[in-house]
């Protein structure tokens, strides 16, 4: 599965999003703010992992979600494992957009694959 495609897994599973046209637009889960991507090419958004791979988590779309470019950045900088931040905190992270990106959840159609 591509990119693209899994961000548009997001939005479809994502209560804040909705197509407008050939765009998904909707809340960025990190900071709540209005983003729009490209429903066929994923630009205007990127893909997170709430839970980094390199750390256990998966494509699972309740581990994805579509944020904007600079607040993905952000996170990886903040959460980086060479600035030694406790793993206690990161987890309490993790934990807290786990929450919202559940809250936000809504089921995908029948005979779409969540993976």
């Amino acid at each position: 599965m591509t990119t693209a495609q899994k961000l548009g897994l997001a939005a479809l599973t994502d209560v804040t999003f909705e197509r407008r046209g050939g765009d998904w637009v909707g809340k960025c889960l990190i900071c709540n703010g209005p983003i729009a991507f490209d429903a066929r090419t994923g630009e205007g958004a990127t893909l997170e992992h709430i839970r980094a791979r390199g750390r256990g988590g998966t494509d699972d779309a309740a581990n994805l979600a579509a944020v904007h470019g600079r607040c993905n950045w952000e996170k990886g900088r903040r959460w980086d494992p060479r600035k030694k931040r406790s793993a206690d905190d990161y987890e309490a992270f993790v934990a807290r957009l786990l929450v919202k990106r559940a809250e936000r959840w809504r089921p995908p159609p029948q005979g779409v694959a969540s993976f």
